[in-house]
């Protein structure tokens, strides 16, 4: 009894309850609100209806409108005049047809006009039984028998429409279809109209389809009919609809029910009534979903406050239990409130309780306490951005991929006189033609400078597929010293949205082309090695070798290891990530020696030639060119360079992955710490440990991205004993972690 009364008269359960009191006042007022709601929505409901269905009568109405002004514009036009009068007047080989021509064009600008939604509209000269439409002019009884014929509308129906008086017409809906292909049906509204003792007649052929969807929408449930105020049904949705079937509808009303369906009238200008018949069930459905939709709602937003109540009453309460737990606790932690009152008052506290402990200590001498404080470090949430290509192709086809990945040798390129765009162009097309002959209907563009990609639509079109590429390789290696040719197929894809996955593996595809002089038809992905990186004692030695400024022994090691990608058939990509790295690595050294940007940018287009490099000759000539270049900046700065700096740099470079330390420098100089610390600083403008970080943390890159092993493997060969220590710098100096980084890299690569 005493613990029930405790937990009622707790802090939490007291905030706890005001909440559930305020959320109880809520729902009080939401069900109140619900109910009210439940009983007038149906009424709702029916009073949407009777809107839809008066905005359709108008909708229709203004068209009809809209129809009979143009059949009227018509039969006062001067080109149709001018015509009837030249077949009243003159003999059949003497009338002008040409002026027909002027006729037919008006009429198609009429009938294709959206507005209008027209399949044709007609006009019938009685004398000469001539017609002239869309399609032109022609006979009348060819026309109404047999392009436009209908089992209502024969030719005998519009030739006695003459004898009757001059009137517009809005003519029940008909099927009509042309005798030679009867499959292809279309019902019509046919709206026609002549004047007094007139020679022709103008007649609309109103889509019923388009005025439909257009008027009324395509909600299979309603069902919808036209009839004129004689009672002729005009159009109906359903062959079961007709005028009599129709219940009586009260004077002041224009809604019914009977027999579990809801019928809806409205009478427009012209006399017109339109009638939507809605089954019950339909709004009954509607109703019941509404009220399913409310009620999760309403369960959903009690049971999330029910939750956030609790969870801000515990809030509310820790820290208090933290207060209570300072003052029980005669040494406690103090930890940081979010509340600043609270965080006050635990501070005010903590002051007091060292006050009591020093009071203590000098009075007893007998006793120290020590107190320490430790902070909980969050953990950081890792973050991808992945953007998804939107593909393009519309058709849901089976579909293959292919990629043309082009490499211009620009030595040898250069005596065509010929821009390598233009080139890429001439090959697009060759390709786009050989293509389309083969496979009608697919798609062949450019996506990069040196990127092709044909888009094959179709599920069997493997084999045709490989005989076409096979024939292209041969065209395209009579050209090899000029372009070498890539081509990357993908396998058959189902969907349209797995357009990008395509992409992915053709790219991927691409990357593993062999370094070797012909076209290459790649269409299975084939295991690599890893990637190739020099070993941490290559590496120093290379740093050793460009620090001396000697070329040769760079170039052995560097050439010691194209020839092993060579022999383990590396990929482009792998020979192209190997001279990045290598460019990197010379390119840092340019900026140790402070070798001044006019001459340092020498050195821009040489690295640029390596993306032209199709064969390990190739590479290895490049290298000889650049690193020839460097030592000799590198050589001719050093003779004015600073020899104490010079002997710190060498040493960070070669010996990063050591315990170096100031101290360790310092003996080797004789010179004391503090003072060789000022001299660096003074000398390069940056101080000793963020030298020594930059050179382990850019080894630390080339690694993770270079190769596959783990991160812990990185760290000690980076020279970070400690993988706490490794991952802390690294994220200071990059941003990210290492596994951001590595991952990061991955993504932009694909």
């Amino acid at each position: 009894m005493f613990r029930g009364l405790a937990i009622r008269n707790s802090l939490f359960f007291r905030i706890f309850i005001g909440y559930v009191v305020v959320i109880l006042l809520f729902a009080v007022f939401n069900i109140g609100a619900f109910t009210f709601f439940k009983s007038t929505i149906q009424s709702e409901i029916i009073q949407y209806n009777r809107l839809m269905l008066k905005n359709t009568a108008e909708r229709y109405g203004t068209h009809f409108t809209r129809i009979k002004n143009l059949l009227f514009d018509y039969t006062s036009e001067e080109d149709v005049i001018g015509f009837n009068r030249q077949l009243l007047t003159r003999a059949p080989q003497d009338v002008d047809y040409l002026q027909a021509k002027k006729i037919i064009a008006n009429l198609r600008r009429d009938i294709y006009n959206p507005l209008f939604y027209l399949d044709d509209m007609i006009i019938h000269y009685k004398s000469a039984s001539f017609t002239v439409g869309k399609d032109g002019s022609s006979d009348a009884e060819e026309i109404f028998s047999r392009l436009y014929t209908s089992d209502v509308y024969n030719y005998s129906f519009w030739n006695d429409r003459f004898a009757q008086p001059a009137y517009f017409q809005l003519l029940p809906s008909a099927v009509f279809y042309k005798v030679a292909d009867r499959s292809e049906r279309k019902e019509l509204i046919p709206f026609a109209f002549r004047l007094t003792n007139s020679n022709y007649q103008v007649i609309a052929f109103i889509d019923v389809a388009k005025t439909q969807s257009a008027f009324f929408g395509t909600d299979d449930k309603r069902q919808f009919m036209i009839m004129n105020k004689e009672g002729t049904v005009i159009y109906r949705s359903s062959d079961r609809l007709s005028s009599a079937a129709l219940p009586a509808f009260d004077a002041d009303s224009n809604f019914t029910l009977r027999d579990g369906q809801y019928y809806f009238r409205e009478t427009d200008e012209d006399g017109l009534v339109y009638v939507t018949i809605v089954p019950y069930a339909s709004i009954a459905s509607q109703v019941e979903k509404v009220n399913l939709t409310l009620l999760f709602i309403f369960v959903l937003t009690l049971g999330i406050g029910l939750a956030a109540s609790f969870y801000s009453s515990k809030r509310v309460h820790s820290p208090i239990k933290q207060l209570i737990t300072a003052i029980t606790d005669r040494d406690p932690l103090r930890q940081p409130s979010r509340i600043r009152e609270v965080d006050f008052i635990q501070s005010k506290l903590h002051d007091l309780m060292q006050e009591r402990d020093a009071v203590q200590q000098q009075l007893t001498h007998n006793k120290s306490v020590l107190t320490s404080y430790s902070y909980i470090n969050k953990l950081k949430s890792i973050n991808s951005d992945i953007s998804v290509w939107q593909d393009f192709i519309h058709a849901e086809e089976s579909f293959t991929i292919v990629l043309y990945r082009l490499t211009f040798r620009r030595a040898t390129f250069e005596k065509l006189q010929l821009q390598e765009d233009r080139a890429a162009t001439y090959i697009r097309e060759h390709i786009d033609l050989m293509m389309e002959g083969r496979f009608p209907g697919s798609h062949t563009f450019q996506m990069e400078n040196n990127e092709i990609l044909s888009v094959i639509v179709g599920n069997d079109a493997a084999n045709a597929l490989q005989e076409l590429l096979l024939m292209l390789k041969q065209q395209l290696d009579h050209d090899k010293e000029y372009c070498l040719v890539s081509i990357a197929v993908s396998s058959p894809y189902r969907a349209s949205s797995q357009f990008n996955d395509a992409y992915r593996q053709v790219q991927e595809l691409a990357r593993q082309a062999r370094l070797i002089e012909e076209t290459q038809l790649i269409r299975q992905p084939r295991p690599l090695a890893s990637t190739f990186a020099l070993s941490p004692s290559q590496d120093q030695e290379l740093n050793a070798c460009i620090q001396a400024a000697d070329a040769a022994g760079a170039l052995q090691l560097i050439e010691r290891t194209l020839l092993d990608m060579q022999q383990k058939e590396a990929s482009v990509g792998q020979f192209q990530f190997f001279a990045d790295a290598m460019c990197s690595k010379i390119w840092k050294f340019i900026e140790i020696f402070k070798i001044e940007p006019e001459q340092a940018q020498k050195l821009q287009p040489l690295v640029e030639q390596f993306k032209q490099c199709c064969t390990v000759t190739e590479y290895t000539e490049q290298f000889e060119r650049l690193m020839t270049e460097a030592v000799f900046l590198i050589q001719d700065k050093k003779e004015e360079a600073d020899p104490i700096v010079s002997y710190v740099m060498e040493v960070l470079h070669t010996k990063y992955v050591e315990d170096i330390s100031l101290d360790y420098l310092a003996d080797k100089l004789n010179m004391s710490n503090a003072y060789l610390s000022v001299y660096i600083k003074e000398k390069t403008g940056v101080n000793f440990i963020d030298h020594l970080n930059d050179i382990r943390i850019g080894k630390a890159r080339e690694l993770l991205i270079g190769t596959d092993l783990s991160i812990q493997d990185i760290s000690v060969r980076s020279g970070y004993r400690n993988i706490t220590s490794f991952n802390r710098m690294f994220k200071k100096w990059t941003g990210m972690t290492p596994g951001e980084y590595r991952r990061n890299h991955a993504a932009e690569t694909l």
